[in-house]
């Protein structure tokens, strides 16, 4: 346990900022300066907690590992896609999309598995999660390949993809903890509805933010200039 320390400190104070700054971007001024240092925080944060997840969950032997490189790639498929520079590298993006297909197919298999002989204290809740997160991993595989043949997503398209990509990392983040670990929160903040709400919270907020880009894609445009280097956060 004890050379496992650093990485599970590591998962956890990642996991503990990628909360503060996933909200703070989800609910600020979007292009604003807050929205885009919350956004770069959520996005070195989740980079944190998920090394730490994969390496303590493969040093346990659990699946639980698997959400690890899920949440790098959303978020670092996420923030490639609101570059400022957009700077092209199909070896870049043909790792990422077979990362993608990969973990994908091993979340598929695992959650038919654990459906189909649900022996642990969950039942077959872990089964219905592993599912659902294949599907998006194999949707975002697709969407890659698109990329890959017509080139990097511009205007709406462009801002739907990093809304997405990043509102479902924050929704692992978030599922993870306020359900996953309810067990360290204080009892008397132990509220399940109030935990409830704020897990599922990014997902209401991604469509309606899905719903803005399509009906005012002009309002989602950045407002304040940044570096040629800087990643822009729609």
């Amino acid at each position: 346990m004890t050379t496992l320390t650093p990485f599970l400190f590591l998962h956890i104070v990642g996991g503990s900022l990628a909360l503060v700054g996933g909200y703070a971007a989800l609910f600020a001024p979007k292009g604003g300066v807050l929205h885009r240092r919350a956004g770069m925080l959520f996005f070195y944060a989740m980079v944190a907690m998920g090394i730490g997840a994969m390496i303590v969950g493969l040093a346990r032997g659990k699946s639980t590992w698997l959400g690890g490189p899920l949440v790098i790639y959303l978020v670092a498929t996420g923030m490639i896609t609101v570059s400022r520079t957009q700077r092209t590298s199909r070896t870049r993006d043909i790792a990422l999309m077979m990362l993608a297909l990969v973990i994908g197919l091993v979340s598929l298999a695992g959650g038919i598995q654990i459906v189909m002989d649900p022996r642990g204290p969950l039942g077959r809740a872990p089964g219905v999660a592993s599912l659902v997160n294949a599907l998006v991993l194999l949707l975002c595989a697709a969407g890659d390949v698109r990329v890959l043949r017509s080139g990097p997503r511009m205007g709406t398209q462009r801002l739907a993809r990093h809304l997405w990509r990043m509102c479902y990392a924050m929704f692992v983040a978030t599922g993870s903890f306020f359900l996953g670990q309810a067990k360290v929160i204080p009892e008397p903040l132990r509220i399940t509805p109030l935990l409830t709400v704020l897990a599922f919270l990014p997902l209401p907020a991604m469509f309606y933010w899905l719903w803005r880009v399509r009906r005012r894609p002009h309002r989602m445009i950045t407002r304040v200039p940044l570096t040629a280097s800087s990643p822009k956060v729609a």
